[in-house]
């Protein structure tokens, strides 16, 4: 039975005794209560309420009804209790997915959100495809390329970062320093996929010869590792090669300016631990 409106309704009656007190207290019309009463005890098939000049006193059966209403409205305060104090005290799941790119970059934010927030587990996605906020996929997008124009989201810029080539110590020392007139002839390193966004990896495919692409990947943290490695010339946000000491900058053949959105679905924007994850992005990008 489908009925909690009514049976809440009739909880409030059996309580307050009139209809007009019941209508003020739960905010609809007095008629609206008599037509709740009327299909609740159609549905149950009993009497719940003896109706005389000085107002409703429930039956047996709406005692009964009275009872589980009282445990009900019982359950729904200590559950908004607490709700309310995991909201307060941010415990829970905060779910983000980012590309590839963004993991090295996003965790020391995570580790400051959770030195102040231990409470909450966070689970990141890092992947290319695009994760539906609207479904309940993740509470935060953090996306590359173009602006988004997902209506259902709010949208906030991010930063724009350059990526370029870089290559280990290592790999001048065996392979030489590379400069404009021999790059073609270096060992590169290329995502397997190849995204559109990504204008550097489609350089790679488009000026370097099959043979001389030597690793390929299904994501960003692999390559950076590969070329950490020695193992030939990659790709990286100069925002976070500035992390590494023992790799040295190949000159770039071209501009490759990426821009990064931060997406929140307009109707989560306001929960508190996913405005204090957006307070740490928003202190960093100053």
């Amino acid at each position: 039975m489908d009925k909690w409106t009514e049976l809440r309704t009739a909880y409030k009656l059996a309580k307050l005794g009139t209809l007009s007190a019941t209508a003020q207290e739960i905010g609809i019309h007095r008629s609206t209560v008599m037509r709740h009463i009327n299909v609740l005890e159609e549905s149950l098939g009993v009497v719940l309420f003896q109706r005389n000049d000085k107002g409703y006193i429930p039956t047996e059966a709406g005692l009964e009804v009275m009872r589980l209403g009282a445990v009900t409205d019982s359950h729904f305060s200590q559950l908004s209790s607490r709700l309310q104090s995991k909201e307060q005290n941010l415990q829970g799941n905060l779910t983000i997915t980012s590309v590839g790119e963004m993991v090295d970059l996003l965790m020391p934010l995570i580790r400051q959100y959770q030195a102040q927030h231990p409470g909450m587990l966070v689970n990141l996605i890092g992947d290319l495809r695009n994760f539906n906020l609207e479904y309940g996929e993740a509470d935060i997008a953090i996306r590359v390329g173009e602006k988004p124009t997902t209506p259902d989201n709010i949208v906030l810029p991010f930063f724009t970062t350059e990526f370029v080539f870089y290559a280990h110590k290592s790999y001048i020392e065996e392979y030489g320093l590379p400069d404009k007139s021999n790059l073609q002839e270096h060992r590169f390193l290329a995502l397997g996929d190849r995204p559109l966004h990504f204008g550097w990896n489609e350089w790679i495919y488009n000026h370097i010869h099959d043979q001389n692409i030597v690793l390929t990947a299904s994501s960003q943290q692999i390559l950076n590792q590969a070329m950490l490695s020695g193992c030939g010339i990659g790709a990286m946000p100069r925002i976070l090669a500035e992390k590494f000491e023992d790799i040295i900058e190949i000159p770039t053949p071209e501009n490759w300016q990426i821009s990064t959105w931060i997406l929140v679905h307009r109707d989560m924007f306001n929960m508190p631990k996913i405005r204090e994850f957006l307070s740490i992005l928003k202190l960093w990008r100053k």
